[in-house]
C-alpha cells in the first residue's frame, strides 16, 4: 500500500524521526523529490518558530493606538500574515522545484519576519 500512495503525501503524515528515515530510504533510490522531503522535514520546526515570531507581530501591532482606531491595526496585521504565506509558499515551491537550499527555503521568512517583529515590538509604545 506504501508504494501506491504519492511520495510526497506520505512525507507530509510521517512523525520527524520516520520521516529522516523515509528522506534517507530515498537517497538511496536517488529520488528526485528529495528537496521537496527536506521542506516538509524543515517546516516541523519552522513553524512553531512561526506561531512565535507572528505572534509577537501581533501584540505589537496591537499595542500600538493610532487615531483611525483598531480597524487600521487590524489591516496592517492582515496584510502581514499575508506577505508572510507568500514568502512561505514561493520559497517552498522554489526550494522544492530547483537546487535552492531547503532549509534556507523554510527558514527564511522567518528570519526576514522575526527581524520585523523585533522592530515593531522595540518601537511599540508601552
Amino acid at each position: 500500500m506504501e508504494d501506491l500512495t504519492p511520495p510526497k503525501y506520505v512525507a507530509e503524515t510521517l512523525t520527524y524521526s520516520e520521516l529522516t528515515r523515509f528522506i534517507a530510504r530515498e537517497e538511496v533510490r536517488g529520488s528526485s523529490n528529495i528537496n521537496r522531503y527536506k521542506v516538509v522535514l524543515y517546516k516541523k520546526w519552522s513553524l512553531p518558530a512561526s506561531v512565535f515570531i507572528l505572534t509577537i507581530i501581533a501584540v505589537a501591532v496591537s499595542s500600538i493606538k493610532r487615531r483611525g482606531g483598531m480597524g487600521v491595526n487590524l489591516a496592517f496585521g492582515v496584510v502581514i500574515a499575508m506577505i508572510y504565506v507568500f514568502f512561505d509558499k514561493v520559497f517552498g515551491v522554489m526550494a522544492a522545484q530547483s537546487d535552492f537550499s531547503p532549509l534556507l527555503a523554510v527558514w527564511f521568512p522567518n528570519i526576514v519576519f522575526g527581524g520585523l517583529a523585533i522592530y515593531l515590538l522595540y518601537n511599540a509604545k508601552r
